[in-house]
Parts: C-alpha cells; structure tokens; sequence
C-alpha cells in the first residue's frame, strides 16, 4: 500500500441506542468537540442512528464523504452481544455486516482506522472476520463484558481527553482504565474487565491459531482430512495444523496491508 499524506485528523461518534437510553455518544461528542480549536485541521463529528438502517447509511455515508489524506477515529456507542451490535437481538446488525463497512473505510485511509467500542465485546469478534480480504481496521478497542454507563460516561472524556490520532491510544488507554473501579462487580461474583486493544495482525494471527478454539480446529481437521484407519489422529492433526500455518502465511500479508 501507498503511504498516506495526511492532511486532517478526528474522531467520528456513531451512536445508536434505545430513546430511553442515557445518550452517552452525544454527551461525549458535547464534552470533546472543543477539540476542534485545540488543534489544526481537526474535527468532531456526531451521528445518530434509532435503527439499522441508519446505522448503516451513516456508515455509507462516512465512506461517501471521505478525502484523501483525512483519517478518523471511529467511536461507536452501542448495546453489544456475542455476534453484534444493536438494540436487541431482532434490531441489530452482526460483526460482518459492520466490518463490511468499516473495511472500506480502512482501506480508503490507508489502515489507519481505530474503533473504539463504547460497548460490550461479543466473543464471537474473531469469528466474523475474513482472512481472505483486508482487515476491517487497522487496531479495535474494546472490552469482553458489560460496561457500566458510569464507566463510559467518566472514561472516555478522558480517554480523548490529549487524543489527536490513534498514535495516543495507549495514554488514552491508560486514562480509561485508570478512571474505572475494578473492586465494583457487575454483578456477584462477576468481576469488571480492562478495555483492550487488538490489532488486525493480531486478530489475523489468533484467526490461524489452531490452540485458540480446540473444538472448532478439530472440525477444521475432520473437514480438510477426513479420519481414517491408516493415519493416527496426532499425525492427522499436526498436518492439519501445517496445511493451517502454511494459508495464514499466504494470506496475512494483503489482510494486514504489507504486501
């Protein structure tokens, strides 16, 4: 890939949540667009969507509406689930249907783009991304369990509060995690987690990782070398996992934009 010349930075705040919901993207996007006079060439953008549809035309319309040389932030605040985001599980949109637009823009910036999930991490995550196409981001931050609206509404204002790109994602990072009580539980016996950060490298080599999900990668093997009487299983297996690590290698170059 082409290096990119860059000419404006920001960050973009796509809500979708429920009327009756704490409005917690647009609480932000009040708390942080002061950012616009901060700093040069910089800009706060807010959209609001009330279903999927206007998620999704939000997401065309980022895509439609980008130049050359501009790079953003994309700040999501939504109810998450194993498998996606939305309001519930009929009005929702899976992880591959999100990452089919948010690869767009990734590739359209260059692989720059940063997520950042101001909601729960399904950890289905993994499962909905394709290897066989760039990655859909170039790092996403989120969390693998239920974040409290007082968490989100005090941590992200300081997450961006020195925030300019996604190179001030691990003081941002630090300032998130720093700000939330991890001795409240989510529930008894339900401890709060720290927010992440993963990146497409990342995400693609745990994709190929055939000790990461044993069930599923046995289901790999029975497929690509259905069990017979000649080959014992170990020798089957570690075959398999040969024939696994020989795609990834083949593959992660254009997913990772370093070919």
């Amino acid at each position: 890939m082409e290096d990119l010349n860059i000419n404006r930075t920001g960050i973009v705040i796509l809500q979708w949540l429920r009327n009756e919901d704490p409005q917690l993207g647009e609480e932000l996007y009040f708390q942080i667009r002061n950012k616009e006079t901060q700093f040069d060439n910089f800009f706060v953008t807010f959209y609001k969507a009330t279903n999927q549809k206007e998620f999704t035309d939000s997401l065309q319309k980022m895509i439609d509406t980008l130049e050359e040389g501009t790079i953003f932030t994309l700040h999501i605040v939504a109810h998450g689930y194993e498998d996606g985001l939305g309001t519930d599980l009929s009005t929702s949109i899976k992880w591959k249907e999100l990452f089919y637009y948010t690869r767009q823009l990734n590739i359209k910036m260059h692989n720059t783009l940063l997520i950042v999930l101001s909601s729960c991490v399904g950890g289905g995550i993994l499962s909905y991304i394709d290897p066989t196409q760039r990655a859909p981001y170039m790092a996403f931050i989120g969390n693998t369990r239920d974040v409290l609206i007082k968490d989100a509404r005090k941590g992200f204002p300081l997450f961006y509060e020195g925030y300019r790109s996604p190179l001030d994602f691990v003081k941002g990072l630090k300032a998130l995690n720093e700000s939330i009580d991890f001795s409240e539980e989510l529930e008894p016996g339900k401890r709060k987690t720290e927010f992440f950060i993963m990146s497409a490298a990342q995400s693609f080599d745990e994709i190929f990782n055939p000790d990461r999900d044993p069930i599923f990668f046995a289901k790999v093997v029975s497929k690509i070398m259905p069990p017979n009487q000649i080959i014992p299983q170990e020798q089957r297996i570690q075959k398999a996992k040969e024939l696994f690590k020989k795609e990834g290698e083949k593959l992660r170059p254009y997913f990772t934009f370093t070919d």
